[in-house]
């Protein structure tokens, strides 16, 4: 039997039964760690710094399969478990790493066939991170052989709770292997996907330049094209996207396999990754779920101001809590001390800004937080700055910082686990959404809508679920919410979600279309009857067409504005702006006021009354606040204790014991409003009114 033929087979068999609980009972506190570069004396004094810190977890085996597997079939597992033991020993538990992101040299390096290939015949060197080709039949067997062992070596072991795969798979996500074995999961991807080659051609459109294709073994991967060097402009946009769609594709089937090894192998402990804070994040796929139990999150905060960072990071974390509807998710690296490899890459935090980086994403809903990384690598390829470990193997000066982070996880464990973040509005993405805005950036700054959207909502203390297109089209899905956005929502053409968001909006639903919403089909196509035709059943309105037409950055051109909402605000994203065809019973809510005739009294924003809701289109974007008023007219009862929107940011992340979180993640002070006296959690202090809070500052209020 063919490895492909055996490998689909196997995946279409169910899942041996997964974990029953997941959100653990104390906050997992901890870091990761590689005990191979110590001897045991050296890791079980690091293992009483880590005490000191009221660590509760390590993630270990992470980047270890050729330590534990020396040779092919021979392992090596003893010092693994003799680690295991004495974490158990202290009451300290341990997530593993499968490893699979990093071949061990007698697979790699003696089998250069199964290298990346950045180009046809520029393979990768063996001994870099990810440099076997995960599509490879040859390191799939040998992966497999490899979990079937350590899953069997460690599925009772009472220190362990969970399994990581892989490392950081998303960065694949993009960027072509041109191996043989990619090119032929290529191949076997378009007949899966568009079975003969007139489907293919139909729906990419290719009699554009008579591009048509006899055969789908004719379709290579994307490579350079000679194109125009714009901005924003990608070559041959369909056959990336479809491109994009096959890596989605080929990497979580990867993970299936993984997830099905250690199944068999006895594994009931629940399984993650770390994901990345990338735009092209897999994490929110459905198809993710079939394979994780939960979602496991990798960021690195700068030191330096970077809003942008803060906006981004602010929307990840809502979308992996939402991910696998537990509202709940877990940080599997974050930053302690400085950051670099071989470099240093930004000062040192202060105290203040460390202890707002670790508090953030406990207030969005993490169950644990663990750093990378406990000892430090000295050597290799990596000499790491950073740890908590410092070069003598002593903790480094700041170490007390933790001690006190310990100490607050301890005291809080038992109210951030049990009280959720509470949710009333609902962001509409997907990993095919952000992937067709990835292959057709309308404009250069056409992504920055759906961040916006999320932190306006944050501002407003207002909890969000981040929840797919697949998941929206469910029935009564989104009957918990009050208020649903769709920004930039490009690829938008599930049937299914239309007639759910008709339901919702005749249930006494508001719901806010963004420019960029409904413009093509999932293939990339541009769709002929209008932009957002297919949502005219609740907007009741077409965008016919679209003009960037420019803002005071662009030479000779002035910002455009909208009149609306009471007052004026200026256009955002390049300004861009939508054209619309708005039936006679929608109210016009706001009007472009611009020099240009062709724009001047366009409707710039509708409104459609459906049965108890209504539905708002924007055909811009603001570059004011005007976008968090229009949320918070929407949504007005669900600030909870916010009397106003937050400053610029800011974020404040509800949860449902009744208590906020409001954390500054900028360096300059700023005021928020409360609407009534509230209470400290943290420090005990009263506070009403106006308050000010300092750069950095976190307050857990009720």
């Amino acid at each position: 039997m063919k490895l492909s033929v055996a490998i689909l087979l196997l995946l279409s068999m169910p899942l041996a039964a997964g974990p029953t609980r997941i959100v653990p009972d104390e906050f997992l506190f901890g870091a990761s760690v590689y005990p191979e570069l110590q001897t045991r004396e050296e890791w079980n004094r690091m293992l009483d710094v880590f005490q000191k810190a009221r660590f509760k977890a390590v993630r270990v085996s992470e980047s270890s399969w050729g330590n534990l597997e020396t040779a092919p079939g021979r392992y090596n597992f003893g010092w693994l478990r003799q680690f295991l033991d004495d974490l158990d020993k202290r009451g300290m538990k341990a997530v593993l790493g499968t490893s699979s992101y990093i071949a061990p040299q007698w697979l790699s390096a003696r089998n250069p066939d199964m290298l990346v290939e950045l180009s046809p015949g520029e393979k990768l060197h063996p001994m870099g991170r990810k440099a076997a080709c995960l599509n490879h039949p040859q390191y799939r067997q040998a992966l497999r052989r490899y979990l079937l062992a350590l899953g069997g070596e460690f599925k009772n072991h009472p220190a362990v709770i969970g399994w990581q795969l892989d490392n950081e798979i998303e960065f694949l996500v993009g960027r072509p292997c041109y191996n043989s074995a990619c090119e032929r999961a290529w191949k076997d991807w378009l007949k899966k996907t568009y079975r003969t080659p007139e489907e293919f051609n139909r729906r990419l459109r290719l009699v554009s330049w008579g591009m048509e294709v006899d055969s789908l073994d004719e379709v290579p991967q994307p490579r350079a094209v000679f194109e125009m060097p714009q901005a924003g402009r990608s070559g041959l946009p369909a056959l990336s996207l479809a491109h994009l769609h096959f890596q989605r594709d080929a990497t979580l089937e990867f993970f299936a396999e993984q997830t099905k090894a250690l199944r068999e192998a006895g594994v009931k402990h629940w399984i993650t990754t770390d994901w990345n804070t990338m735009w092209q994040a897999l994490a929110d796929d459905p198809r993710a779920r079939e394979s994780l139990d939960v979602a496991g999150l990798n960021f690195y905060q700068p030191s330096s101001d970077e809003p942008d960072f803060w906006t981004t990071l602010g929307w990840h974390l809502d979308m992996h809590r939402s991910a696998h509807g537990l509202g709940a998710f877990l940080v599997t690296e974050t930053r302690v001390g400085v950051a670099g490899d071989t470099v240093m890459w930004d000062p040192f935090p202060t105290k203040e800004q460390f202890r707002m980086w670790m508090l953030q994403p406990a207030a969005y809903g993490a169950f644990g937080l663990m750093y990378w990384t406990g000892n430090r690598w000295h050597g290799g390829h990596w000499p790491h700055w950073g740890g908590v470990l410092d070069w003598t193997g002593a903790p480094e000066p700041d170490f007390h910082w933790l001690v006190e982070l310990g100490e607050f996880f301890d005291k809080w464990s038992g109210p951030l686990l049990r009280y959720p973040v509470k949710t009333a509005a609902a962001v509409i993405t997907d990993f095919d959404q952000r992937a067709a805005l990835m292959a057709y950036p309308h404009v250069p700054s056409s992504r920055h809508v759906l961040p916006q959207a999320f932190d306006a909502l944050h501002r407003l203390g207002i909890g969000v679920d981040s929840i797919s297109v697949e998941d929206a089209s469910k029935p009564d899905r989104l009957g918990r919410y009050t208020l649903v956005v769709i920004p930039a929502a490009t690829a938008l053409d599930h049937t299914g979600l239309m007639r759910a968001l008709e339901a919702y909006v005749r249930n006494g639903g508001n719901v806010v279309v963004s420019p960029f919403t409904a413009y093509q089909s999932s293939d990339g196509i541009f769709r002929n009857d209008g932009f957002g035709a297919n949502l005219a059943g609740i907007t009741g309105a077409v965008a016919r067409t679209a003009r960037r037409m420019g803002t005071s950055r662009d030479t000779g051109r002035t910002n455009q504005q909208v009149d609306w909402l009471g007052g004026t605000s200026p256009v955002g994203i390049d300004g861009y702006c939508e054209y619309l065809k708005v039936d006679p019973d929608v109210e016009v809510i706001g009007r472009f006021r611009s020099t240009e005739p062709v724009l001047d009294s366009q409707p710039a924003a509708t409104r459609k009354r459906l049965g108890k809701g209504a539905a708002v289109k924007l055909a811009f974007w603001p570059n004011d606040d005007s976008i968090v008023r229009l949320f918070r007219q929407l949504a007005p009862a669900t600030g909870g204790l916010l009397a106003g929107p937050c400053p610029a940011g800011f974020q404040a992340v509800p949860r449902s014991d009744g208590s906020l979180f409001v954390i500054n993640t900028t360096p300059r002070a700023g005021v928020v409003q409360f609407v009534r006296g509230v209470s400290e959690r943290i420090s005990g202090r009263k506070m009403s009114g106006a308050v000010e809070l300092k750069p950095y500052e976190v307050l857990w209020v009720e």
